[in-house]
């Protein structure tokens, strides 16, 4: 069987053998038995992990089970062996570097970026962290792919980062104060993202999403030729430019 390949037998029977006894022999129910060794598997099967967990379809191909099933008992594994907010938050500053990278056009598409996160806990830390500010989280299509614009997916990126890293960002876009909507009530940071809201130019989407991923990897210089090329061409006050301009 594939699935006994690159498999520390040895591990999973012993690990198995002393969960399963534990509360005494057949105290265990059928699902739990089931969730233990679906958790073993993971463990200690080579290429597989719970820090990128393997996806549900390829999991579903080995164990001969329905992908919808497997789903749902690897996202209950993943809450009862959640991580703390910044173990999360550094799992997926891990998980958008790895989908989306400092080259970011790729996953640009229609004005949207795509993150597959297989972790059921993770997913929704993610689309709890957006909704709190943002509004809401596509995830229609396939509930383990958020699809977030570009301003969703840098406001996430900005709950991500260091503070220093976030201090740098807001710096290079106050030099372009005068290019943004005046409000007296809301930091730049917010600006800025508001004024992404209400853009219509996939390049400045793109950059945005540039940024993001810019500052995930902390490269301050880079960070701030970013900012630059956002706001070197004018805009029309009210409208989205097609060649990178901001909302004015």
């Amino acid at each position: 069987m594939k699935i006994l390949e690159k498999l520390d037998k040895e591990k999973f029977t012993e690990q198995f053998l002393k969960a399963y006894l534990q509360d005494g022999f057949t105290a265990m129910t059928k699902r739990e038995i089931d969730l233990l060794i679906l958790r073993l598997l993971v463990d200690h099967k080579e290429g597989w992990s719970w820090e990128d967990p393997p996806n549900a379809f390829e999991m579903a191909k080995a164990l001969k089970a329905k992908r919808t099933r497997l789903r749902s008992m690897m996202d209950e594994l993943s809450f009862r062996n959640q991580t703390d907010d910044e173990g999360a938050k550094a799992k997926l500053r891990r998980i958008i570097l790895d989908r989306v990278g400092p080259d970011s056009d790729a996953t640009f598409d229609g004005g949207t970026v795509r993150l597959q996160i297989e972790d059921g806990y993770l997913r929704e830390f993610a689309k709890s962290l957006v909704q709190e500010d943002l509004g809401i989280v596509d995830t229609s299509f396939d509930r383990s792919i958020m699809t977030l614009s570009a301003s969703k997916f840098l406001g996430l990126v900005g709950t991500l980062i260091s503070e220093d890293t976030r201090n740098h960002m807001e710096a290079e876009l106050a030099k372009h104060r005068d290019q943004l909507p005046k409000n007296e009530k809301q930091g730049i940071w917010r600006i800025f993202l508001e004024s992404l809201v209400k853009s219509a130019g996939t390049e400045l989407g793109k950059k945005a999403v540039k940024l993001g991923a810019a500052a995930l990897t902390g490269g301050l210089s880079e960070i701030s030729d970013i900012v630059d090329s956002i706001f070197k061409n004018e805009s029309t006050p009210g409208q989205g430019d097609a060649n990178g301009g901001v909302l004015t």
